[in-house]
């Protein structure tokens, strides 16, 4: 049994790698992977070309909307079955098909399969929404509710006898469609009890308020257009009938089967470790997010906390960088500060995002004679601090300083990239002041243990913060060898 999957893509570079992971790492191998691109100008097309499925195919269809590129693409699959996966969305685990194949073999007679969906916003484990199939009866349609789309399997049978998706909708063809089937032509469905997709927050239907009432004019123009009775008022009232998808449901126990193994293809891409030994080879052209690679930054990252991806980069800053490679040399991030020569062509303003001191403000200006404002954010943990910058949007030619501690910076970078086309972002943690003479240099003999040194300010706070880290450090870059399958650049 071949299953076709179908991928929407437009400039997804920052997602579509987990997308394509997602497959790869499937134990079932006979799938088609079909990507109808809407004429992307970022990496889009680049990962595309390097993904190493032979089912794969690639059509190019600028600018028809999502529904008619649905369409091209279920025009050209060969598969049995049928899902649609969306370029920031992911399979529940690498068992995913394999566990629909064997349900569908079970279930010759149904066409069209339910599965449940949970929404995530940046972090897969975090869910926002739990999507559930359980409970959908096809009268529930004319009130506007619908069964979890990205979460169906459907026949390619259904296509020839139901038809396409009508691409006039711009949210609500799903919806149609599955009108079409169940209540039109009465076709029946099973549910299958198992979440079968990883979507994340904010696509075209939930976007934000004025798209959620678009959405309704659609539905009940598409009730309409079936001949079947209905009002945009009752559309309206489905809202709080999904109230529960936000409220009741168990974190831990949606996450129980949820696994991400991560294949080759990926690791070339984001498991590797970007090393730089001196500043001035960094490319200020292009979009980056550099960060010192020290006790903090592996500690966390042998967590879970810290992730990595291609546009980070680290530089080696304390003893345990050697656990990378042992001749590497420390640069301390006041030397990053103070050797980083800004080419005004590619930046021209500063934006520190944390504590800056008048004294360090005035530094920054001084020495690079552009412009520098601050985000003062307050205390709290990074869930917190990314909600205060939810408004905040980086401009092409603008560096970002982050002066947190480790992890919240890396953190909230990351959390920047996934918002921002444009992004160039150090996290430099308390360099500047450093830099700037307003705190006390680190004397030469504790250079590779400047951690030690800095126990003399807020010292059961840092200790607490030393101990962590040392201990995430050993358990998991000493036990379990979590740098194993870790790749490593390092630009001399």
């Amino acid at each position: 049994m071949k299953i076709s999957i179908i991928t929407v893509c437009l400039n997804s570079e920052k997602t579509i790698l987990a997308n394509l992971n997602s497959i790869l790492s499937q134990t079932y191998k006979n799938i088609e992977h079909i990507f109808v691109d809407g004429g992307s100008t970022d990496n889009t097309l680049k990962y595309l070309d390097n993904y190493p499925n032979l089912r794969k195919k690639i059509i190019i269809e600028k600018k028809r909307g999502i529904y008619n590129a649905m369409n091209v693409g279920i025009k050209k699959a060969t598969g049995d079955f049928i899902g649609i996966l969306n370029s920031d969305d992911i399979l529940n685990s690498e068992n995913t098909i394999q566990k629909l194949v064997n349900i569908f073999k079970k279930n010759p007679k149904n066409k069209i399969f339910l599965g449940n969906v949970v929404f995530f916003k940046s972090d897969y484990k975090k869910i926002h929404r739990f999507y559930s199939c359980g409970d959908f009866q096809k009268n529930l349609l004319l009130k506007g509710l619908m069964p979890p789309h990205p979460g169906a399997f459907i026949h390619k049978s259904i296509y020839k006898k139901v038809g396409l998706y009508n691409d006039k909708y711009k949210i609500a063809g799903d919806f149609d469609f599955f009108l079409r089937c169940f209540i039109k032509n009465n076709i029946k469905f099973k549910k299958i009890g198992i979440i079968t997709t990883r979507m994340q927050t904010g696509g075209i239907s939930s976007k934000n308020f004025f798209s959620n009432i678009y959405s309704s004019y659609e539905i009940n123009q598409s009730l309409k257009k079936n001949k079947i009775q209905s009002s945009i008022l009752k559309v309206l009232l489905r809202f709080p009938l999904k109230f529960n998808q936000f409220l009741f449901f168990n974190n831990q126990k949606l996450n129980k089967d949820f696994s991400f193994k991560i294949c080759n293809f990926y690791r070339s891409y984001f498991y590797k470790f970007n090393i730089i030994e001196k500043i001035k080879v960094l490319k200020q052209k292009e979009n980056f997010v550099l960060s010192a690679l020290n006790l903090a930054f592996l500690g966390f990252f042998s967590k879970g906390e810290i992730t990595l991806y291609r546009s980070l980069i680290n530089w080696p800053d304390g003893a345990f960088s050697k656990t990378i490679d042992f001749s590497l040399k420390k640069i301390p991030g006041r030397e990053i500060i103070r050797g980083l020569k800004i080419k005004k062509k590619y930046i021209n303003k500063i934006v520190v995002i944390g504590n800056l001191s008048k004294v360090s403000k005035e530094y920054l200006i001084s020495k690079f004679n552009l412009p520098v404002e601050q985000i003062n954010l307050p205390y709290g943990n990074v869930d917190f601090l990314k909600k205060k910058l939810s408004k905040f949007s980086i401009k092409k030619k603008s560096l970002i300083l982050i002066t947190l501690p480790t992890p919240k910076q890396e953190q909230l970078a990351r959390y920047l990239v996934f918002k921002n086309r444009y992004y160039k972002i150090i996290c430099i943690g308390a360099s500047v002041s450093i830099a700037s003479g307003e705190e006390k240099q680190v004397p030469e003999f504790f250079k590779n243990f400047e951690f030690i040194w800095r126990l003399r300010y807020e010292p059961k706070r840092r200790l607490i913060r030393l101990i962590t880290s040392f201990f995430h450090y050993t358990h998991g870059i000493i036990i379990k060898n979590k740098l194993k399958n870790a790749q490593f650049k390092i630009q001399k």
